[in-house]
């Protein structure tokens, strides 16, 4: 009786777990970073050019001499897509860091983090060996902020998309943009 439920159950977890497609969709895996354009609007092509022209860009400012610390802010999309902005400063933040020249801290952890600071160093449930310090945390050197903006325009035969990613580095302390660079993309498609 045992091994007949044990076969069942094997059964139908595996039926669960087998890829089915139907004969008509096929799916197959390809290069993240090869141009597959499948529409007009803003896509991950898009994404991956504004943040290798981004990040080359901010690099070759001597401000990125490994010990600024950056605080990404608000990268607004003024654009009618849905634009995952935040894609796109997740990848600069991961570019830069490996490169080693500029380190990020996230203010929108703060609350967490003195959350957690107190637990570990007033609580009578922590151990207080092992608390990390209060009054040890880094302040941000600069805000980077941004926007992404479109100009669309279409007529019977074409239809024009012209996107402008702009970004700048804020220092903290002056309130002086000191880099500011943008990524222009342009994209036509014949409408019939």
């Amino acid at each position: 009786m045992m091994y007949v439920f044990y076969t069942l159950f094997l059964f139908f977890i595996l039926s669960g777990c087998s890829s089915s497609q139907s004969s008509d969709m096929v799916v197959k895996r390809v290069d993240p970073y090869a141009s597959y354009d499948t529409d007009i609007t803003f896509g991950s092509e898009d994404l991956h050019q504004t943040v290798c022209a981004m990040v080359a860009s901010m690099l070759q400012n001597e401000i990125f001499d490994g010990s600024i610390i950056i605080d990404i802010r608000k990268v607004s999309n003024k654009t009618d897509e849905h634009i995952d902005t935040q894609a796109i400063t997740d990848s600069i933040k991961n570019a830069i860091i490996k490169s080693k020249r500029a380190k990020f801290i996230d203010s929108s952890l703060r609350k967490e983090l003195q959350e957690e600071l107190d637990f570990q160093n007033k609580s009578l449930y922590s151990d207080k060996r092992g608390a990390k310090k209060i009054g040890k945390q880094i302040g941000a050197d600069y805000f980077l902020v941004g926007k992404i903006s479109a100009i669309k325009q279409r007529n019977s035969h074409i239809a024009d998309y012209y996107y402008i990613i702009t970004l700048e580095l804020v220092n903290v302390e002056t309130g002086i943009t000191d880099w500011i660079d943008e990524k222009k993309l342009k994209k036509l498609k014949s409408i019939k």
